[in-house]
């Protein structure tokens, strides 16, 4: 295995002492295992895969890269790898067969996203950044039209997935019956609500992860259309982002718009260090457009109405004083995985990514899991134009939205997003990774 540092090619002839852009380059990886995990999203949601979509194409892209024997890393992907690694002691604190199953899933999704991270890395000439970014963006396009299903067939649940070949001691987990037998949206009647609240959630478990997955997603599916510099794409993206308001709005859902607003006033100082003043322009009229349509949408309003029935806030607080007490009586090791609190009906360490890494995984697990998104987003602070820039924030987001939402699913859109922007910045000869980049449509012909 190579380790590559930001001069790969010199780092390679020190290392193997072969010139990597000799006729003795290893094999080329093929593109469709990754393709299969973006264009085959709503195929994996309709069996009831979906949890498991980069669990399975992970296996032939270790079997590829075994096969391929040369393995470049750039920096940034030892903090994934390093985290994965630590799941392992941690396991030994398991102390149920549920809890157990729990943590498997998680520990193969994980390590499912950190072969996938260096898959990326190593399948440069295959899957260019326009191939990668277009595929998020149809996940993007996937989960407005979830969000319809939810608001039409809120009452709907697919059954016919692989649940129905599992046996009844496993679907009787509740954890394991909401991955393979997915719901449309979350019907919630809090005491003292005169109405159902139908918060549409599809493709998801839950509306907090439809919520999640929007707000890293815009951004890539924004930098995506600029990335292509045509009018159709820009025109294509703001039809997107009007129809994707109706779902957005019945979700109630703050993260969600937190998130997106967090993301355009963050492009906007990028925007604006590097003296770009045009676009900083641009983005600001779309930042003040959107906000106008949302004050004028009543979403302030549903938000009010929510919290005056549901109040999440306090509950929160106190459960995040538990989860560190409680981490502190098994600081290094964590507990390997959730368990119930002393008070509330919500488990320890579910509220939020940060927590959960603490809760089970120590304060070394904390710390790694950390090192994974803000060493990355330091390592990207660079990106060299507006659609790298635009890509850049949704790992910055989701830094941010760590602190609330579990993650679980949408890691997988923010390691892709930056395996591509670290290889594109470390590996030399982008075409991306440029002031002024070659067009999408451009540097595809080229490759």
């Amino acid at each position: 295995m190579t380790a590559l540092i930001p001069s790969p090619s010199r780092s390679l002839i020190a290392a193997t002492g072969q010139d990597p852009n000799a006729e003795t380059e290893p094999r080329i990886l093929p593109a469709w295992p990754v393709l299969t995990v973006l264009w085959g999203y709503p195929i994996f949601w309709l069996v009831g895969l979906l949890p498991l979509a980069s669990v399975i194409m992970a296996v032939p892209m270790l079997a590829l890269l075994i096969m391929r024997r040369r393995i470049l890393l750039v920096p940034g992907i030892l903090p994934w790898i390093g985290f994965v690694l630590w799941m392992v002691p941690s396991a030994l604190m398991i102390d149920q067969l549920g809890r157990g199953v729990g943590l498997a899933v998680r520990f193969s999704q994980f390590l499912a996203l950190a072969i996938i991270m260096v898959y990326i890395v190593n399948a440069r000439r295959s899957l260019s950044a326009k191939r990668i970014f277009n595929g998020l963006t149809f996940i993007w396009v996937f989960v407005i039209v979830g969000g319809y299903l939810g608001m039409l067939f809120p009452e709907v649940q697919l059954t016919m997935t692989i649940g129905r070949l599992l046996p009844g001691a496993l679907t009787e987990n509740d954890y394991v019956k909401e991955l393979v037998f997915p719901t449309l949206a979350e019907v919630q009647t809090p005491w003292g609500a005169e109405e159902p609240f139908v918060r549409p959630s599809a493709p998801f478990a839950y509306t907090n992860g439809w919520g999640a997955a929007m707000a890293v997603l815009t951004p890539i599916a924004i930098g995506t259309a600029v990335g292509h510099r045509t009018a159709r794409a820009m025109w294509l993206l703001v039809i997107a982002l009007v129809v994707a308001i109706p779902p957005a709005i019945a979700t109630t859902n703050r993260g969600l718009f937190i998130g997106i607003a967090g993301a355009v006033v963050y492009v906007l100082f990028c925007l604006l260090i590097r003296g770009r003043l045009l676009a900083f322009f641009w983005v600001t009229m779309l930042g003040i457009a959107a906000a106008t349509i949302l004050m004028l949408s009543g979403f302030l309003d549903g938000i009010v109405e929510r919290q005056e029935t549901v109040d999440t806030t306090e509950g929160r607080g106190r459960l995040y004083a538990e989860t560190w007490e409680r981490t502190l009586q098994s600081p290094v090791l964590g507990y390997g995985a959730p368990r119930p609190s002393l008070w509330s009906e919500i488990h320890v360490g579910t509220q939020g990514a940060i927590w959960n890494a603490m809760f089970c995984f120590g304060l070394v697990g904390l710390v790694l899991f950390l090192s994974m998104i803000a060493l990355g987003a330091v390592r990207t602070f660079d990106a060299p134009n507006l659609s790298a820039v635009w890509i850049h924030s949704s790992v910055v987001v989701a830094l941010f939205l760590s602190i609330f939402y579990g993650l679980d699913r949408q890691l997988v859109f923010v390691g892709i997003a930056l395996a591509v922007l670290l290889r594109e910045k470390y590996l030399g000869g982008s075409t991306y990774w440029l002031t002024q980049p070659v067009p999408f449509a451009r540097a595809q012909n080229e490759t």
